[in-house]
């Protein structure tokens, strides 16, 4: 903008910003018959200050719209909009006005925000608005307003049906307190980073975080508000070159118009908690150009200096958000969630030790190219010396050979955008090639990817936790189609890297990228390499470099945590497209064929065609490439899904070994192909191979560790299993909670799992997380009341995973039992049955909805039926042929049994898994489980469980 018109503008904005309301509406309309353009401007900058734009906007909506009035800005109260019946204006901020409204559909509150008229004639804005709705709708967090609707009306208004929610925002209570106690302050930033983790998760970033757009509820909850300015993350400027967000609270790089990442968020935590803290924002000015001068050149006032209850290791971690260049700050928010709960107790060296580590790795990785020729040429040559004489000799006791290798996390160091994936992609690539070298021993993925983030520890703890003797460290940064990649390999024992590379080049370079990458680290660490060694190293996947892109996107999508339905598709989708535009593509094929097989096995899809498309995928990817590892397991999933057949799956598996000896995936499917057939001795093998090579691997040591181990009834050893996954992630519930069950399946007591529910239950709140599990433990206690209260607050209607599928009502029926009341009981059965009559047209191979079905009907008095269920259950390809699975599906069958009235049937089904010693059938479940009530007195009953209880 030319600097004279930049005056003009600030010069009327002085003007206006001076009078009072009513001037100051008449000023503004004068504005805009003599030059929209600067009033628009004026308008941009009255509304980017919180107070004046809660001032100002209705005034400006009022004349904006002929029915409105400053009380009512678009005169729509008392009108229904879509099924909103609109009741009262609550307030309104620089693009819209916000209604109380009552859903006439659903009966509950809403506040309804309508774009200002102005925006509803700029198709841009619409467009903006319309993305903003399905953004924000998408999220799911206590710490973020939930979205219900986005629409428009009849006549053209677009809206948001939003959660109303009764409290006041953070503004209002700084107006009138100034300053927060320090633990409030703490709390409310926690809470917001928590609901900015989950937006920035989903490619979020909220770009308008302000304390205007913080609700505090009166329960202590915090609201972040207005997604309004939410955009993906590779877009930053509107279509009309107009910066959002309110300067105030803006990052540099925002008011620089450079794209943002979820760092610029982090910026405005930064400002926020400031300001919470000293009762003052820490750049301040006369008006915006003032105070974006002070963003980008001055420091702020040591927030110590202002109030001394303020510590050092809190000034430390404040200063940290508000560094002007985003690198410098915290990458993310695991790492600040991760410091607020340390400032109470931390000294301050602890936390500046972090931003020191961060600052390390940054300038070791972003040295120029003329360094690490020289240097890495120097140091190359010294590696080839150095690996001539004993590339492969430890150090000493406890240091790992140089060729046991882990491959951390590379550093993403672009701006979010749409090639973010790179960074992963090329990770995962390399360390797929490195599987394929025997005579290395390669970390698995989930155990390096731990290590990522200033958090990380010094190398050489790394070192010794993952066992290994040399680490390879890199960075990827990609400024439009240009890519530049860091990395080096460093031996742990002297701490010094014995290879450096600096690549630069286009995005159709990723691919030699990576296979040089693979190439230069097994050379340099003196391995030699056989000739089908050294063909799988150099093999091209695919000719065509756009559909290995979207292959590595995909990968990052599949392999994203939490198993979500969305990331499957996604992966999906980017999988087809990199196949339509190279068909002979092996590895897109194989990585397609997988994820048909995890939406079959998560239940997502359980249809016939998602298992013949799951199998056609990975039969396409063995004729276009019959030696490939990836292939192979493909096809080991095909067996293991669809037929169960864990022989033909586990021949799959070992052949993919031969071509990838060090995958613990692969491995980890040996181990569960011996699990499925009962070869306990082999199982244990491959499980322990799979551990070595993903020592951190927390599902790993909880599912195929401690879970096996406890379906064996090896109750000791299933502890120490759930122990070391706990000791690795504390907070890895599931593991927790089995140890708890292991508890209860050898003593026959509940009250360590009790301890462990406790808390979950507390922090999640009634009807959250965890209500399974609990309901679970009522039953077996018998507390029938306290179980319909559970129940009633749930907030699903079936308790379902992946072995799981359980009606809510099917629990209520069990409750009303025990109360003795068969009315009530019969009603929740029929209601169940309802919901798994559905079920079952959907699922109709799923066995624990046969199970579910089968106790509903007998609860029902429907015994014949029940009866079939049963007999369906012990005929069927999971009880025949899954050894693993077997216990709870014989079970399943015996409970229907008993509540059918055929003791003797259900007795003999029990009698025989516990002489296979299955824990799944341990005599302390048996003897409190209130399912079994019908045959609990009977003799042969109680001779069993004398016969077979276990210390």
């Amino acid at each position: 903008m030319d600097p004279r018109r930049w005056e003009t503008i600030q010069a009327a904005f002085d003007q206006v910003v001076e009078l009072d309301e009513s001037s100051r509406a008449s000023r503004l309309a004068a504005l805009g018959h003599t030059d929209p353009a600067l009033r628009a401007a004026v308008e941009s900058l009255l509304a980017a200050d919180d107070e004046a734009s809660a001032r100002l906007a209705p005034l400006e909506a009022g004349f904006l719209s002929e029915a409105g009035t400053a009380s009512d800005p678009l005169g729509l109260a008392g009108r229904t909009i879509s099924h909103f019946q609109v009741l009262e204006p609550l307030g309104a901020g620089g693009m819209g006005v916000v209604y109380r409204a009552q859903d006439t559909h659903l009966g509950r509150p809403v506040a309804l925000k309508f774009l200002l008229p102005t925006y509803n004639f700029d198709p841009a804005a619409k467009t903006r608005f319309m993305r903003e709705g399905h953004s924000a709708a998408a999220l799911d967090h206590p710490n973020l307003c939930t979205i219900y609707e986005v629409g428009e009306s009849e006549d053209g208004r677009l809206f948001l049906a939003m959660a109303l929610y009764p409290g006041e925002t953070l503004r209002a209570r700084l107006a009138r307190e100034e300053a927060l106690p320090v633990p409030d302050a703490l709390e409310i930033s926690r809470q917001m980073a928590q609901g900015l983790a989950c937006a920035h998760a989903a490619g979020i970033v909220h770009r308008d975080l302000k304390p205007g757009n913080v609700m505090l509820l009166p329960d202590g909850t915090v609201k972040i508000l207005d997604f309004g300015l939410a955009k993906a993350r590779d877009q930053n400027v509107s279509e009309t070159g107009v910066r959002f967000g309110t300067v105030s609270y803006m990052a540099p790089e925002q008011i620089l118009g450079q794209a943002v990442d979820g760092r610029a968020d982090l910026w405005a935590v930064g400002v926020v908690l400031y300001e919470m803290l000293t009762g003052r924002k820490p750049f301040g000015g006369e008006h915006e150009v003032a105070i974006a001068h002070a963003i980008l050149h001055d420091e702020p006032v040591s927030p110590r200096t202002l109030r001394a209850e303020i510590s050092p290791a809190l000034e430390d971690l404040l200063l940290t958000l508000l560094q002007k260049d985003r690198a410098e700050r915290y990458p993310a928010t695991d790492q600040l969630l991760a410091d607020l709960g340390r400032v109470g107790t931390a000294g301050v060296s602890s936390l500046r030790a972090v931003r020191a580590r961060w600052r390390r790795a940054r300038r070791m990785l972003a040295g120029n190219r003329r360094r690490v020729t020289a240097v890495g040429a120097a140091l190359l040559v010294g590696a080839l010396g150095y690996g001539a004489i004993d590339r492969s000799r430890d150090d000493g006791p406890g240091t790992a050979a140089r060729t046991a290798i882990a491959v951390l996390p590379f550093q993403n160091l672009s701006a979010e955008g749409p090639h973010a994936y790179l960074a992963g992609g090329l990770h995962d690539e390399i360390l797929t090639q490195l599987f394929k070298v025997p005579a290395l021993k390669v970390i698995g993925r989930t155990s390096v990817m731990g290590y990522s983030g200033p958090d990380a520890p010094p190398l050489r703890q790394i070192a010794s936790e993952l066992g290994v003797g040399s680490v390879v460290e890199g960075s990827v940064q990609v400024a439009g189609e240009r890519v530049r990649v860091n990395v080096q390999l460093i031996d742990v024992a002297s701490e010094a890297p014995v290879w450096v590379e600096q690549y630069d080049g286009t995005l159709d370079d990723a691919f030699a990228f990576q296979r040089d990458m693979a190439q230069q680290i097994v050379a340099t660490l003196g391995v030699a390499l056989s000739s089908a060694d050294r063909t799988a190293l150099t093999a091209v996947p695919t000719a065509r470099v756009d559909a290995y892109l979207l292959f590595l996107e995909g990968l990052q999508y599949q392999r994203r945590p939490g198993f979500v339905r969305g990331n499957f598709e996604a992966a999906q989708q980017l999988y087809e497209r990199a196949l339509v535009l190279d068909p002979d593509f092996a590895l897109a094929h194989a990585a397609l064929s997988r994820v048909h097989g995890f939406m079959y096995w998560l239940r997502y899809d359980m249809t016939p065609a998602r298992l013949a498309r799951q199998r056609e995928a990975a039969e396409a990817a063995l004729r276009l490439a019959p030696d490939l590892p990836q292939a192979r397991v493909a096809m080991g999933h095909v067996h293991a899904v669809g037929p169960a057949d864990s022989r033909a799956a586990l021949e799959e598996y070992r052949v993919a070994l031969r071509g990838s000896p060090n995958d613990a995936d692969a491995w980890r499917w040996v181990a569960q192909a011996h699990r499925r057939l009962g070869e306990w001795d082999q199982f244990s093998v491959a499980l322990e191979k799979a551990v070595q090579l993903d020592p951190r691997n927390t599902t790993l040591l909880w599912d195929q560790g401690g879970g096996t181990y406890q379906r064996m009834g090896r109750y000791a050893d299933a502890v120490r299993w759930f122990d070391r996954a706990l000791s690795i992630s504390p907070d890895f519930h599931p593991a927790a909670i089995s140890k708890g069950w292991s508890y209860f399946y050898s003593t026959g007591r509940l009250d360590t799992l009790r301890a462990v529910l406790s808390p979950l239950l507390e922090r999640a709140g009634p009807g959250r997380g965890w209500s399974a599990e609990h309901a679970n433990v009522l039953l077996y206690e018998r507390r029938a009341d306290s179980l319909l209260q559970v129940l009633a607050a749930a907030q699903v209607p079936v308790f379902e995973a992946a072995l799981q599928f359980d009606p809510r009502s099917l629990y209520a029926a069990w409750a009303h039992q025990l109360r003795g009341d068969g009315v009530a009981a019969r009603a929740a059965f029929d209601s169940a049955l309802v919901v798994l009559d559905t079920a079952i047209v959907k699922f109709p191979d799923d066995w624990p909805v046969h199970r579910a079905r089968g106790m509903a009907l007998a609860g029902l008095g429907r015994r014949d039926e029940a009866r079939r269920e049963a007999r369906w259950l012990l005929e069927c390809l999971i009880y025949r042929k899954d050894a693993y699975l077997r216990p709870g599906v014989a079970l399943g069958a015996a409970r229907i049994l008993a509540q059918a009235g055929e003791a003797s049937a259900a007795l003999d089904v029990i009698e025989g898994l516990l002489a296979e010693r299955s824990s799944a059938l341990s005599v302390h479940a048996l003897r409190l489980d209130p399912r079994l009530d019908p045959i609990r007195e009977h003799p042969r009953f109680k001779t069993l469980l004398a016969e077979y209880v276990r210390s």
